[in-house]
């Protein structure tokens, strides 16, 4: 299990389009869109799709100004443990 919490602040003028790019990036949750076009997101690994590749993503996005790892946890998947 690879949870990321990450703080994206956009370009206010780009907003809608970030969140929609965003929205589309596998592993990629939108929990909250604050004042000053912060995104609160998290971001795990979901199957063949790593957190660190939606990172990636999320930092390309046309629009986005700055994305800050705010939070991350690790566990070891559990022996005969179904991955997603």
């Amino acid at each position: 299990m690879n949870i990321c919490g990450v703080l994206v602040h956009a370009d206010p003028a780009r907003i809608s389009g970030v969140i929609a790019s965003i929205s589309a990036i596998h592993g990629v949750e939108i929990h909250e869109v604050a004042d000053g076009a912060r995104i609160v997101v998290t971001v795990e690994d979901t199957g063949p799709h790593l957190a660190l590749d939606a990172l990636g993503a999320i930092h390309a996005t046309d629009g986005v100004v700055a994305a800050a790892l705010v939070y991350h946890h690790f566990e070891p998947a559990r022996e005969g443990a179904a991955a997603d």
